[in-house]
């Protein structure tokens, strides 16, 4: 994406376009090339209606006042009549094009491998689709239109000056490659400038989404540095704009002098040579029209290229994402002589984050269909890792996992996750009603499941209690209600799933003594009929459990009922006691 002269520049703006599908491009084209034909031939027409209304106050010549009178009006008709539709045209390409753009980010973001969703700050993700997608969409509204009119703008003027004069055309040409090779010079500077400020403002986003995220404890701790970080970065952002503002400053100005110095050299040139009877003054008149016109287009270019190189990089940070590697359909390849007579099982599973530090080490675990199997152990010691296996966000590094019989390979991995219903530690609610929050488990559900489904999770009670029942609104991660209210909505939404394995990531571990009662009455509900793996902290929450789980640094080291291992006096005893 790094260009260097201003051919590169013009691929790096060309490169946009892969965003747009071939239809669109058609459309965008065409009224993007139609309008900037129009705009030019209007203001390239105002050369000639000088030169003409000059020539007729030289020569008294009425043909001359009309034919200026002509070609106005014919400006004005293209310019009011004809381009509004062509503008139409390409605008609404472009709302279409940046609508697929965010699906398809949306769509990457459904896809991506979650240990690089774990490893990118969510404030990151935000600023690419917000303002790297908003700099994108201000190429292709604005941007592309206006370094094409000035492309256009210019090559029509020269083309009028050549018809008028070839020598001062001549001139003109030199001056405009000369500018645009100015241009590109400091459009890559730029260029890098507005990286480094995407960059910043993506880092910004993160810290005002921890700021808001934490706000409670800012205010409880006074924790300064979180608004020192902001404030650093904020003015990391100031400086980075001043420094962009100067080189737009000094193009600017570079630009001015070139160009105004060729409009009074034309001025003064072709008064000497009229004087002399050379040239007529209506040509004179219309040169100097048309360089003025030239220097304001060539101004514009350098400026309008400075601004794209904005969206260049948020084109580049839009494809960094749109590039990154997504989860595999399967994990692994199916083998019809691997089986088990288990619904769970791994074998000799063995997993690490990083490559020289094992998290799970010869794990073997078998849970039978209906069975209730916990899995215990110091923090640390792989529970929360099997989980993320057995849902499919990480592949093993050696070892098998099977599933109602059969290995992963067998499955896709929307096959495996539908069949498991999960409830973590900490229950997530989206912004949108109770009732929407429930139904996901289901989106197929009518409203009579989704009220028979709280009424399993012992949630239709304290829901219909609420002002708007159904219809409240959960706020922001299901901040309108309280701990156990949010975590017998997550049971609600893991019982419309109806999914045969039920993974339990200590549901009442965070729960008052209340609250916890109504959670285990419907989480008893939840697993009737139902394969559970329940991750504990707690040992009092297992002592049902058929069978009994005990881990140690990511291995197992005793396996039971939970009366079996505290007669062994082992390690589970010791974590119990």
């Amino acid at each position: 994406m790094k260009g260097g002269g201003l051919v590169s520049q013009v691929k790096e703006l060309g490169y946009l376009m892969r965003f747009m599908n071939r239809r669109r491009k058609i459309q965008y084209y065409t009224g993007l090339g139609i309008t900037a034909v129009n705009q030019t031939l209007f203001l390239v027409s105002f050369s000639l209606v000088v030169q003409n209304l000059v020539n007729f106050a030289d020569y008294r010549d009425s043909a001359l006042m009309y034919r200026a009178f002509y070609i106005l009006a014919g400006a004005l008709f293209l310019e009011n009549v004809i381009s509004p539709w062509f503008t139409y045209l390409y605008q609404r390409s472009v709302e279409f094009t940046i609508v697929d753009v965010r699906e398809r980010l949306y769509r990457k973001f459904c896809r991506l491998r979650p240990k690089y969703l774990e490893q990118t700050h969510h404030g990151d993700l935000m600023s690419r689709v917000n303002n790297d997608v908003a700099a994108v969409e201000l190429t292709f509204s604005s941007i592309y239109f206006m370094l094409l009119l000035q492309v256009v703008f210019s090559v029509g003027s020269i083309i009028s000056m050549v018809l008028i004069d070839w020598r001062f055309a001549s001139v003109s040409l030199l001056v405009l490659l000369l500018s645009f090779s100015i241009s590109a010079r400091f459009a890559r500077q730029i260029r890098v400038l507005s990286e480094k400020s995407l960059q910043t403002l993506a880092r910004m986003t993160e810290k005002f989404k921890d700021f808001i995220g934490g706000i409670q404890l800012v205010k409880l701790f006074h924790i300064r540095p979180v608004y020192s970080q902001y404030r650093s970065l904020n003015e990391d952002v100031t400086r980075l704009a001043e420094q962009t503002a100067k080189k737009n400053g000094l193009q600017a100005a570079v630009n001015h002098f070139v160009s105004y110095v060729t409009f009074c050299g034309i001025i003064v040139i072709g008064s000497l040579l009229y004087a002399f009877g050379l040239i007529g003054m209506g040509s004179v008149a219309a040169l100097a029209v048309l360089q003025i016109n030239l220097t304001h287009a060539i101004m514009n270019f350098g400026t309008v290229l400075s601004m794209a190189q904005n969206s260049l990089a948020g084109a580049h940070r839009i494809e960094e994402i749109l590039s990154e590697e997504e989860e595999p359909e399967r994990l692994g390849l199916p083998d019809p002589k691997r089986s088990s007579e288990a619904m769970v099982e791994f074998r000799d599973v063995e997993f690490s984050y990083q490559a020289d530090k094992k998290v799970l080490y010869r794990m073997s675990m078998k849970v039978y269909p209906g069975q209730v199997a916990a899995i215990v152990g110091a923090s640390g010691s792989g529970k929360s890792t099997l989980i993320k296996l057995l849902l499919g966000f990480y592949p093993v590094d050696s070892g098998e996992i099977l599933l109602g019989g059969k290995l992963f390979g067998s499955y896709t991995l929307d096959e495996i996750r539908g069949q498991i219903a999960y409830v973590p530690q900490e229950p997530f609610l989206f912004s949108g009603t109770i009732e929407e929050n429930i139904r996901y488990g289901n989106p197929q559900a009518t409203t009579d499941d989704v009220i028979e489904a709280a009424k399993a999770a012992y949630a239709h009670h304290f829901i219909e209690e609420l002002p708007g029942g159904y219809g409240t609104q959960a706020g922001e991660r299901g901040a309108s209600l309280s701990g156990g209210q949010r975590q017998r909505i997550a049971i609600a939404r893991a019982i419309l799933k109806n999914a045969p394995i039920l993974l339990l990531d200590e549901a009442t571990s965070a729960l008052d003594n209340e609250s916890e009662h109504w959670v285990q009455q419907a989480l008893n509900e939840l697993m009737k009929g139902r394969t559970t793996i329940l991750i504990a902290h707690r040992l009092s929450t297992v002592e049902k459990a058929d069978s009994i789980t005990v881990m140690n640094q990511g291995t197992v080291v005793e396996r039971g009922t939970h009366r079996d291992l505290l007669e062994q006096g082992g390690y589970y005893a010791r974590l119990y006691g």
